[in-house]
Protein backbone atom coordinates (compact mmCIF):
# COMPACT_ATOMS: atom_id res chain seq x y z
CA UNK A 1 0.00 0.00 0.00
CA UNK A 2 1.88 3.11 -1.15
CA UNK A 3 0.91 6.60 0.74
CA UNK A 4 0.80 9.73 -1.43
CA UNK A 5 2.23 13.03 -0.21
CA UNK A 6 -0.89 14.38 0.15
CA UNK A 7 -2.27 11.39 2.20
CA UNK A 8 0.86 11.57 4.41
CA UNK A 9 0.55 15.22 4.94
CA UNK A 10 -2.81 14.08 6.03
CA UNK A 11 -2.02 11.18 8.26
CA UNK A 12 0.75 12.98 10.21
CA UNK A 13 -1.55 16.36 10.59
CA UNK A 14 -4.09 13.65 12.39
CA UNK A 15 -1.45 11.99 14.34
CA UNK A 16 0.39 15.32 15.32
CA UNK A 17 -3.58 17.19 16.36
CA UNK A 18 -4.20 13.56 18.57
CA UNK A 19 -1.02 13.85 20.27
CA UNK A 20 -1.12 17.69 21.13
CA UNK A 21 -5.25 17.21 22.81
CA UNK A 22 -5.53 16.56 26.05
CA UNK A 23 -8.05 14.01 25.99
CA UNK A 24 -7.08 10.96 24.00
CA UNK A 25 -9.72 10.06 21.08
CA UNK A 26 -12.54 7.75 21.50
CA UNK A 27 -11.86 4.23 19.13
CA UNK A 28 -14.56 2.63 18.61
CA UNK A 29 -14.09 -1.52 17.86
CA UNK A 30 -15.05 -1.16 14.11
CA UNK A 31 -11.74 1.58 13.91
CA UNK A 32 -9.61 -1.29 15.82
CA UNK A 33 -10.77 -3.98 12.98
CA UNK A 34 -10.42 -1.53 10.25
CA UNK A 35 -7.10 -0.74 11.05
CA UNK A 36 -6.08 -4.28 12.01
CA UNK A 37 -6.57 -5.74 9.03
CA UNK A 38 -4.69 -2.61 6.64
CA UNK A 39 -1.74 -3.57 8.87
CA UNK A 40 -2.24 -7.32 8.06
CA UNK A 41 -2.42 -6.76 4.28
CA UNK A 42 0.59 -4.36 4.27
CA UNK A 43 2.79 -7.69 5.36
CA UNK A 44 5.92 -7.86 6.34
CA UNK A 45 8.75 -4.68 5.74
CA UNK A 46 11.39 -6.69 5.25
CA UNK A 47 10.67 -9.69 2.74
CA UNK A 48 14.37 -10.02 1.91
CA UNK A 49 15.83 -13.01 3.08
CA UNK A 50 20.03 -13.18 2.84
CA UNK A 51 22.00 -16.00 3.48
CA UNK A 52 23.84 -14.97 6.13
CA UNK A 53 20.19 -14.72 8.01
CA UNK A 54 19.41 -17.84 7.10
CA UNK A 55 22.95 -19.47 8.13
CA UNK A 56 22.57 -17.43 11.87
CA UNK A 57 18.39 -19.20 11.84
CA UNK A 58 20.46 -22.42 11.37
CA UNK A 59 22.81 -22.06 14.19
CA UNK A 60 20.80 -20.90 16.81
CA UNK A 61 18.55 -23.46 16.07
CA UNK A 62 21.27 -25.98 16.47
CA UNK A 63 23.02 -24.41 19.14
CA UNK A 64 21.52 -25.96 22.13
CA UNK A 65 21.25 -29.74 20.72
CA UNK A 66 25.19 -28.56 20.53
CA UNK A 67 25.36 -28.22 23.61
CA UNK A 68 23.58 -31.28 25.26
CA UNK A 69 25.58 -33.28 23.43
CA UNK A 70 28.66 -31.46 24.69
CA UNK A 71 27.30 -32.91 27.88
CA UNK A 72 26.38 -35.70 27.27
CA UNK A 73 29.59 -37.05 25.94
CA UNK A 74 31.16 -35.08 29.16
CA UNK A 75 29.00 -36.61 31.29
CA UNK A 76 29.84 -40.40 29.44
CA UNK A 77 33.36 -39.70 29.90
CA UNK A 78 33.82 -38.79 33.22
CA UNK A 79 31.78 -42.34 34.14
CA UNK A 80 33.87 -44.10 31.66
CA UNK A 81 36.84 -43.06 33.49
CA UNK A 82 38.51 -42.45 29.60
CA UNK A 83 41.93 -40.60 29.90
CA UNK A 84 44.86 -40.90 27.02
CA UNK A 85 47.72 -41.13 29.07
CA UNK A 86 45.99 -44.25 31.12
CA UNK A 87 45.30 -46.04 28.12
CA UNK A 88 48.48 -45.36 26.63
CA UNK A 89 50.66 -47.17 29.87
CA UNK A 90 47.84 -49.44 30.01
CA UNK A 91 48.95 -51.03 26.41
CA UNK A 92 52.62 -50.40 26.88
CA UNK A 93 52.57 -52.12 29.98
CA UNK A 94 49.90 -55.15 28.79
CA UNK A 95 51.16 -55.50 24.97
CA UNK A 96 54.32 -53.99 24.00
CA UNK A 97 53.83 -55.34 20.64
CA UNK A 98 50.44 -53.64 19.98
CA UNK A 99 52.37 -50.18 21.22
CA UNK A 100 55.09 -50.33 18.60
CA UNK A 101 52.34 -51.14 15.61
CA UNK A 102 50.36 -47.96 16.94
CA UNK A 103 53.54 -45.91 17.03
CA UNK A 104 54.48 -47.04 13.17
CA UNK A 105 51.16 -45.98 11.78
CA UNK A 106 50.38 -43.05 13.96
CA UNK A 107 47.38 -44.27 15.88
Amino acid sequence: MKFSKDNHERLEKALTTAYHEKESPEVNEFWQMKVMSNIRKLGPLNAKTDSLMLFEQVVWRFAPVACLLILTLTAFMINLDFIPAYEMTKISMNDPIELTFAQLWGL
